[in-house]
């Protein structure tokens, strides 16, 4: 008795999980532009996925209202009098789409790490104290916390058939450590996601 009701435990489970993912494209890449404090301009490639989602109507013209999404990102910059940074980060947040497609992200929370290069040669002396250059001199660091603020956007699937949406956001993230201490950053990542089946 009890495995016929874990399998039927299972078998609604599955359904219910499949009825979600068949109304909507849940996985998206993203595309965009990527800056650090609005001085240092790059790009940035991602990926998301709904982890949880709930729709509006159930039928194959639902539309999502409630989601939380699970973000990986790949940024760089270029800050020209200093140094070029790379970072990897990963989150998780809540989504809000309007019946109109405005899209709403109050809160998203992950971590990540980056690597900074100087720009410019460097060099370092060895215990012949001479001076050799150091190639792709820099320093890495891990990102704790990295917030989304703030993520405002548009999703197209909620009035056409074109499966992008576009969103800004305001990210700070602390970098841990640099120059033996912690320094606060900021984004302001503006992407477009394709989303795919």
């Amino acid at each position: 008795m009890k495995k016929i009701f874990l399998v039927i435990i299972l078998l609604a489970l599955s359904k219910a999980l499949n009825a979600q993912i068949s109304n909507s494209q849940v996985q998206g890449i993203a595309f965009g532009y990527y800056n650090d404090k609005f001085g240092s301009h790059g790009m940035r490639a991602g990926y998301e996925t709904a982890v949880w989602q709930n729709f509006r109507g159930d039928n194959e013209s639902a539309s999502l209202r409630h989601a939380f999404i699970l973000k990986a990102n790949i940024n760089f910059y270029n800050h020209r009098r200093h140094h070029k940074g790379l970072s990897l980060n990963i989150s998780i947040g809540y989504r809000y789409t309007s019946k109109g497609g405005i899209i709403i992200e109050p809160l998203h929370i992950g971590t990540g790490y980056m690597h900074s290069f100087l720009n410019g040669k460097t060099y370092q002396s060895n215990k012949d104290e001479e001076f050799n250059q150091v190639r792709f001199a820099g320093n890495s660091s891990f990102i704790m916390p990295y917030l989304q603020l703030i993520g405002l956007g548009y999703d197209l699937r909620q009035k056409t058939n074109l499966p992008l949406s576009f969103m800004v956001s305001l990210d700070p993230y602390f970098q841990y450590s640099f120059n033996a201490e912690r320094k606060l950053r900021l984004a302001t990542p503006i992407t477009m996601t394709y989303f795919v089946k």
